[in-house]
């Protein structure tokens, strides 16, 4: 939980991150590489991307006070 490094920052700011990164990921799923004067240039790689916005969205659950822990119940009985 703590090695999250989007934690401690304004919700504000995770907001326009999240944004930005699903922009990203649009560009990414709309042109993953393209050519320019001869070179071929890449965009970003998507599953960086996905992850990076999965710690987003923890980090903005978080700084709205969502739980982030996982409560496992084992029932045994008669």
């Amino acid at each position: 939980m703590l090695d999250n490094p989007f934690y401690g920052l304004d919700v504000a700011t995770l907001t326009t991150l999240k944004t930005k990164t699903l922009d990203a990921i649009q560009a990414v799923l709309l042109n993953q590489s393209y050519s320019l004067n001869g070179k071929s240039v890449s965009r970003a790689d998507l599953s960086q991307l996905n992850q990076m916005l999965g710690t987003i969205v923890d980090a903005l659950d978080y700084a709205n006070g969502a739980s982030t822990d996982t409560t496992f119940i084992s029932f045994t009985g008669n």
